[in-house]
């Protein structure tokens, strides 16, 4: 099946806000409590939040077809933490719909991403992830992002570890 790759627009706002809810509602069914994945997590709240940053043009966001049905999301832009100087970047989330999970097709997405990301002349990226979300922690090993020993506190119905990952040009 042939993959297609390109920006979103705000007519994706609702597949977006579908892959993005299932993938977090799937992926933190143990980790984070039901109440806040079935309410802040929910399709309409992710389709709102989705239509906001389109409008508003950050962070942009990418989406993949699987033949023609949208599997996949990619969204980077400016630093949400810290510090950064303009050589920096984040990539703010990847999603899949959990089917789709150990197809390969994520690793397509993240490489595609970070092309475009070095289109525009930043050479360093960094991201943030739960520390118990394991699998996603070895798929950015993978993809030769490193942890760098930083890690915020953020309360999602409960305290949680969010470890930073670094990749430098």
């Amino acid at each position: 099946m042939s993959r297609l790759i390109r920006y979103a627009n705000l007519e994706d706002s609702e597949v977006l806000g579908k892959i993005h809810s299932e993938s977090l509602q799937s992926a933190f069914k143990n980790v984070i409590p039901d109440y806040v994945l079935n309410v802040d997590f929910s399709v309409e709240r992710r389709v709102a939040r989705f239509k906001r940053e389109l409008l508003e043009g950050s962070p942009r966001t990418a989406v993949i077809f699987e033949g023609n049905e949208p599997v996949g999301l990619i969204s980077f832009g400016k630093c949400r933490y810290g510090d950064n100087d303009k050589s920096w970047i984040e990539i703010w989330r990847v999603y899949f719909i959990p089917k789709f999970w150990g197809s390969g097709i994520a690793k397509e997405l993240m490489e595609w991403g970070i092309n475009e990301i070095l289109k525009e002349n930043f050479t360093n990226i960094e991201l943030w992830v739960l520390e118990e979300n394991i699998r996603a922690r070895k798929f950015y090993e993978k993809m030769g992002f490193t942890h760098d020993n930083t890690v915020q506190i953020i309360d999602m119905g409960k305290e949680l570890r969010e470890l930073r990952y670094i990749k430098l040009w």
